[in-house]
């Protein structure tokens, strides 16, 4: 979610009249968050979380190109430490994907998305370009967004589904290019 979907839910929620007054709520809060982290103090929310500045030590790095020592600077960053309901919405929305991480999901579907890649510069490369390899193809591509929109059913449905959808296109581009 980015700042201009969170001003829409701070305009419904909170029963502003404009999008123009939650995004000034929004940029208000926002600022002053930040103004109290930079003056080195700690915001705490009850039930969201805490914001905190943590100092970091200087440390011996390498370049990643040169393989050498490199000296990491001390610096200061910002730590976040949820809640108690914070945790609980975390843990609920794990269940709701039956039980599934939402890493899972992304690896999942990022998988998918390199097989349908793969797949079609491979039918461009073999210049097989048959109506009903193109139809899979398309089908296929078009059912992964469609269950990555819907949440936790569909991430069930992904697991068990594409596995056969990509059989079945590898099977038939096997067969269309043994025919070549």
């Amino acid at each position: 979610m980015g700042k201009e979907t969170l001003a829409m839910m701070v305009k419904e929620k909170a029963g502003l009249e404009n999008k123009a007054q939650a995004a000034a709520a929004v940029d208000a809060i926002l600022d002053a968050v930040r103004g109290e982290l930079a003056a080195g103090g700690t915001v705490s929310l009850k039930n969201f979380g805490t914001f905190t500045v943590v100092a970091r030590a200087g440390r011996t790095g390498k370049n990643p190109r040169t393989g050498e020592p490199l000296a990491i600077a001390p610096s200061k960053s910002v730590k976040f430490s949820p809640g108690k309901e914070m945790k609980e919405a975390a843990t609920a929305s794990a269940q709701e994907w039956g039980g599934a991480n939402w890493l899972d999901y992304r690896l999942l579907a990022r998988t998918v998305e390199t097989q349908l890649k793969e797949i079609k510069a491979a039918l461009a490369k073999r210049g097989v370009g048959t109506d009903k390899l193109q139809t899979l193809y398309d089908d296929t591509a078009v059912r992964l967004k469609e269950l990555s929109a819907n949440g936790g059913q569909a991430f069930q449905e992904m697991r068990k589904g594409f596995s056969a959808a990509f059989a079945e296109l590898r099977e038939a581009f096997k067969k269309a290019v043994d025919r070549f």
